[in-house]
C-alpha cells in the first residue's frame, strides 16, 4: 500500500466535525479551518444568527455546514441537538468544545459572586461535559474520532485577575486528561489547546476592568493594556491569532495526530514556558 503524504493525513474528507461556540471567535476559525480541510461542519451555538454566519463562510468557500441552535449548559437541550445532528450527519468524526465565556475580574477572589463561579463552571466545563457524555455512543463507532477542548493559558497558569475563569479551564484540561485515558481503548484522542493573548471582544471587556483595577494599567485604554501584556508576558513578543488556533485544531483532528492524547497544546507565544 502506498504511503500517504503528510499533506493527505492532514486532510478531513468526508468526517464529520462537531464544533460548539463556533458562531464567533475561536469557535468561527477553528469550523472554517477544519472545513478548509474537507470536513462537513455542524456548528452549534447559542446565538443563530451567528452560527448561520458561520455555516455560510464555510458553503462560500466550497464547504458543507449545518447549524444548531444549542445552549450547551442544558444536558437535555445537547442530547436533543446531538441527536439531530447525528440523525442529519449520519455520523460524528470529531467534537470540537469551544463555546466558552469570560467571567468577571476578581482582584481579589472575594470580588466574584456565586453565580459567577456557577456560570464560568457551567458553560466551561460541564457544558463540554454535556456535549462529549452525548457524543460517546457515536465516536466510538468513528474509525477517527477526536476530541479537542479549547481551554486556556489562564488553565496552566494561573490568573488572579479572572479567577472562575481561570479555575474553569484548569478543571476542562483536567477533563480533557481523564478522557484521554478513559477512551483510549477505543483509540478516541482527546486533547486540550490553549490559547494565548488573542484580541477579542473578550479581552477588549477584560483590558477594561484592568485599566480600571489593576495597579500600572489605570488610564490606559484597553488595547494598551493588551499591547502591554503581550509585550511583558509573550516571549515570542506578539499576539497570537485565531488561525493559530484554528491549525493548531485541525492538526489534533488528523491522522497526523492519531498517536496524540491527553496532551496540553499550549499555542501561547511562549508564555508557559
Amino acid at each position: 500500500m502506498k504511503k500517504m503524504s503528510f499533506q493527505d493525513r492532514l486532510r478531513l474528507d468526508s468526517r464529520v466535525a462537531l464544533v460548539t461556540g463556533g458562531g464567533a471567535g475561536i469557535g468561527r476559525a477553528i469550523a472554517l479551518g477544519l472545513a478548509s480541510q474537507g470536513a462537513h461542519i455542524a456548528v452549534l451555538d447559542i446565538d443563530p444568527t451567528a452560527a448561520k454566519q458561520t455555516i455560510q463562510q464555510i458553503i462560500c468557500l466550497g464547504g458543507y455546514a449545518t447549524s444548531w441552535v444549542c445552549n450547551v449548559t442544558n444536558s437535555s437541550e445537547v442530547s436533543d441537538t446531538i441527536r439531530a445532528v447525528i440523525d442529519h450527519h449520519q455520523k460524528l468524526d470529531i467534537v470540537i468544545n469551544s463555546a466558552g465565556v469570560a467571567s468577571a475580574p476578581g482582584m481579589p477572589f472575594t470580588n466574584n459572586s456565586v453565580s459567577d463561579w456557577e456560570r464560568a463552571l457551567s458553560i466551561n466545563l460541564m457544558g463540554a461535559v454535556h456535549v462529549c457524555k452525548e457524543s460517546h455512543a457515536a465516536l466510538l463507532k468513528s474509525e477517527a474520532a477526536r476530541i479537542i477542548n479549547i481551554s486556556s493559558i489562564t488553565g496552566v497558569i494561573s490568573a488572579a485577575y479572572m479567577p472562575p475563569y481561570s479555575v474553569s479551564k484548569a478543571a476542562l484540561i483536567s477533563l480533557s486528561k481523564v478522557l484521554a485515558r478513559d477512551l483510549a481503548l477505543h483509540s478516541i484522542t482527546v486533547n486540550a489547546v490553549c490559547p494565548g493573548f488573542i484580541w477579542t471582544p473578550m479581552w477588549e471587556s477584560l483590558g477594561l476592568a484592568m485599566a480600571e483595577h489593576s495597579q500600572g494599567e489605570q488610564g490606559k485604554t484597553a488595547e494598551e493594556v493588551f499591547k502591554s501584556r503581550v509585550d511583558k508576558h509573550v516571549p515570542l513578543g506578539r499576539p497570537q491569532t485565531l488561525e493559530d488556533i484554528a491549525d493548531a485544531v485541525a492538526f489534533l483532528s488528523s491522522s497526523a495526530a492519531s498517536n496524540i492524547t491527553g496532551q496540553v497544546l499550549c499555542v501561547d507565544g511562549g508564555v508557559t514556558i
